[in-house]
């Protein structure tokens, strides 16, 4: 294994000291990129150890890299898990509501493309997309919705 690869191992375990350890032997590390163009602050980010997190930032890891693969930040990474289980982001949320209460039928359709779970979300006030789509009185609005249970 390579020292790129030893240091993304270590960031995946959280091991603060190895990692440490490496980018003291070569503080280059920190800015190199894998197959995937991700760095290593990517897969500290995305097993959630965030004391390594901060002591790669601390050490001039570029906190916006953008992998190779998805486009993706280490903020990206750092939330997919989530988003793997339906997660999304109070913005998301705000955002789709807006557009529904505007009548942006092609946002909502690019909200829905993008985040699917976006369907089963609800508002801040607990009410269904279903339900606000339904309100809205948009008929192509609604019609996105329609087969969206409750």
């Amino acid at each position: 294994m390579n020292d790129l690869a030893n240091l993304i191992e270590a960031a995946k375990r959280g091991d603060l000291a190895a990692v440490a350890a490496m980018l003291e032997r070569d503080a280059s590390l920190i800015h190199q990129r894998d197959s995937l163009g991700a760095t290593v602050l990517h897969y500290a980010a995305f097993a959630g150890h965030r004391s390594l997190v901060e002591a790669l930032v601390r050490q001039g890891a570029e906190v916006n890299a953008i992998d190779g693969e998805c486009g993706a930040t280490p903020a990206g990474w750092a939330i997919e898990y989530l988003r793997e289980l339906g997660g999304l982001l109070a913005m998301e949320i705000d955002d789709l509501a807006f557009a529904i209460e505007r009548g942006h039928v092609e946002w909502v359709k690019r909200f829905l493309a993008r985040l699917p779970a976006l369907r089963r979300a609800r508002d801040k006030q607990g009410n269904s997309f279903q339900l606000l789509a339904q309100q809205s009185g948009n008929p192509e609005i609604a019609r996105l919705f329609a087969s969206t249970a409750s």
